[in-house]
């Protein structure tokens, strides 16, 4: 089979050769159906096909980025002269630094899925279902947001080293989000899946979930200032995770915006807290066999029993802070080299949901921040003021739903007064798992 994309890049490493510099290039290509249904019609139903190739060049210690959604082999060649130009548009400002390198290649492992056709009509059936499911339960009004995807492609990274990778995969997402109403109040819950198999997509489970969620909120009563003992719900859990995950990359401790440099090695978290990212989960959205240098990645403890183990790398980043290369390059063809997480993983802890909230007098379950995470998060200083919503239980009874708080701390010192986890886990649809998680006390500003 004729390999269009692997001839034209041979060409292009050549004349990287005679320019004495060294070229990588990431492509990507992707198909996503996506399907909704609103008031029992079909409201949704778009195809997007996308395929992209972004090259980076190194001239010395310097690099320069473009990318192109033509294959053809003038397009490639134009892209790779622009990437050179801003090489070298960027060399004054890199001067002095050691000359980059790629990554060399490395044999690897790599699963290639069993793509699996399922006919339309039974995506239609699932798309619906996730609406009219919800629809059907007492004291739901409407159903604002439900759908069903599918999304199939393949990475590919070559360089002029040698490497020429490429993985493919397929997976498929649902989500409900009914809107229940009881008398004069309103509240909206949902729940949603990510997964590499159709026949795990349980419409029933996923349906009786949101509109529990959406239930429990109705008629909530003003919380009163002051502190409470917190249990974030493993679904926002992942919220917490992603304002700190950002701390781990070596490229923000070089930066001077890490508030774990110089900790490695220290208890910067409770001990029952471990975090590890695991790129290697097939089952989960993250899934990697390799970074966006080619590298093969690894699973990687961030942080063991509260101790932290080690900042994730790319190749340049390894080199320049003298680090063990954890093969976390991140980009995206039309972006430039950076450093992040894949899969992010909370082991499980011993107690049930109902052990945890008798724990203490009175707990409050976050089972939503209502901004989101810029609504109050300072990533300079870790400190944190976020509106949310949730249950109120005192002595393990729940007494009901609470909102029009807002809760605060440091996000740091939250992780170290972390004194229970929930044995089970969120479904992952987000790349995060993590069960419930019990703080000993965090500040609430109410009524």
């Amino acid at each position: 089979m004729n390999d269009q994309i692997k001839e034209n890049f041979l060409k292009i490493s050549k004349l990287a050769q005679e320019k004495k510099s060294q070229v990588e290039l990431l492509y990507t290509e992707s198909e996503t159906l996506k399907l909704g249904y609103k008031q029992k019609k079909l409201d949704k139903f778009e195809s997007i096909q996308s395929q992209i190739a972004g090259l980076r060049v190194l001239v010395g210690p310097s690099q320069g980025y473009a990318y192109t959604e033509n294959l053809s082999e003038s397009s490639l060649l134009n892209a790779f002269n622009e990437a050179f130009n801003n090489a070298q548009a960027n060399a004054q400002s890199a001067a002095g630094s050691k000359a980059l390198s790629l990554v060399k290649p490395e044999a690897m492992q790599i699963t290639e899925p069993k793509f699996v056709t399922v006919a339309i009509e039974e995506k239609k059936k699932v798309a619906e279902a996730l609406e009219s499911n919800c629809l059907s339960q007492d004291k739901i009004q409407s159903v604002p947001w439900a759908g069903f995807s599918e999304s199939q492609g393949a990475v590919r990274v070559l360089n002029s080293a040698g490497v020429d990778c490429q993985y493919k995969y397929q997976g498929y997402s649902a989500y409900a989000y009914p809107l229940a109403k009881d008398g004069e109040s309103s509240k909206m819950g949902g729940e949603a899946i990510s997964t590499r198999n159709f026949k795990d997509i349980k419409v029933s489970e996923i349906t009786s979930a949101a509109v529990k969620k959406a239930k429990e909120k109705l008629n909530p009563q003003t919380l009163k200032t002051g502190n409470y003992a917190t249990i974030i719900s493993s679904d926002e859990f992942t919220t917490m995770i992603n304002m700190f995950e950002g701390y781990f990359s070596a490229k923000q401790v070089f930066e001077g915006k890490s508030l774990l440099k110089g900790k490695i090695g220290e208890k910067i978290a409770s001990p029952m807290f471990t975090l590890v990212d695991n790129p290697l989960d097939e089952n989960l959205p993250g899934y990697r066999p390799f970074d966006s240098e080619g590298a093969p990645s690894k699973k990687t403890t961030l942080i063991e029993n509260g101790e932290f183990k080690t900042f994730i790398t790319n190749l340049e980043y390894s080199e320049k802070m003298n680090l063990p290369h954890t093969s976390h390059a991140a980009r995206s063809p039309a972006g430039t080299m950076s450093i992040g997480c894949s899969n992010l993983l909370v082991p499980a802890g011993k107690e049930s949901f109902d052990q945890l909230v008798a724990k203490y007098p009175q707990t409050v379950v976050i089972t939503e921040f209502t901004g989101g995470l810029h609504a109050g998060y300072n990533e300079t200083t870790g400190e944190f003021s976020m509106p949310a919503e949730g249950l109120l239980y005192e002595n393990g009874k729940l007494v009901g739903a609470v909102d029009q708080f807002v809760v605060s701390g440091n996000i740091l010192e939250a992780l170290k007064k972390i004194v229970g986890l929930g044995d089970k886990l969120n479904n992952g649809a987000s790349g995060r798992v993590c069960p419930d998680v019990l703080i000993e006390s965090l500040s609430f500003a109410g009524a």
